[in-house]
């Protein structure tokens, strides 16, 4: 397990933890590739023009409750992408399986399956089993684990944004920054890594009060020039 934490981050987590904020997204294209899923844009169409992590993190158990994984894992995809104009169009081919031709594809009829089996096993059996299963038994095609972390990262943080059980998202991004601050190398689509990564984020947080989400909070912070 990697405990150096490097001094930049421990100032971060230092400091008083501030809400994330929120950030514009692309809805027209959002809706337009949803065009077929009924729940998902109603959903859509409910959504702010600007999105957080929080309110998002609510959209979403608030749509698994319901019933609609598809739309809650949606929610999580707008939040993932961001203003980012292809991210509409790449889980479209998520929800179909297929790149050419999605768009009038019909949806994978075992994607909710898959995707409500990893919010359980997240939920029950903690982080690293979530990631285990959506890499293995529960992969998703065209779902890589820099954003299947972010679908983990909404079904299980249950009590509120920085929960203490809830995984911590795992991408280029934070792994870059962690390689070259941190001098500690992941391969972010390796189950025994991302063991690594939470025991690494749970000891760096000890010391400040913070849980693993609020530390990867910080590093993509510090990564990006945002919260």
């Amino acid at each position: 397990m990697h405990t150096e934490i490097p001094a930049e981050l421990a100032d971060v987590l230092a400091a008083p933890q501030l809400p994330q904020r929120a950030f514009p997204w692309i809805r027209n294209s959002w809706l337009n590739q949803m065009h077929d899923l009924p729940e998902t844009l109603e959903m859509l169409h409910h959504l702010p023009e600007r999105v957080d992590r929080d309110l998002v993190r609510q959209i979403v158990l608030a749509e698994i409750t319901r019933g609609e994984v598809l739309a809650a894992f949606v929610a999580a995809m707008v939040w993932g992408y961001g203003d980012a104009r292809y991210g509409a169009v790449r889980v479209r081919w998520v929800l179909t399986g297929i790149q050419e031709g999605a768009f009038y594809a019909p949806v994978r009829g075992d994607l909710a399956g898959l995707l409500a089996t990893a919010a359980d096993v997240v939920r029950v059996e903690g982080p690293v089993e979530g990631f285990r299963y959506m890499n293995n038994a529960g992969r998703i095609k065209f779902l890589a684990s820099a954003f299947f972390t972010k679908w983990l990262y909404f079904a299980s943080a249950l009590t509120d944004a920085d929960a203490p059980e809830a995984a911590p998202i795992l991408d280029k991004r934070v792994s870059d920054w962690l390689c070259k601050r941190a001098d500690f190398t992941l391969d972010i689509s390796r189950t025994p890594d991302y063991q690594r990564y939470l025991d690494t984020l749970t000891a760096w947080g000890l010391g400040y009060g913070s849980t693993p989400v609020q530390v990867e909070r910080a590093i993509f912070g510090l990564a990006t020039g945002r919260n």
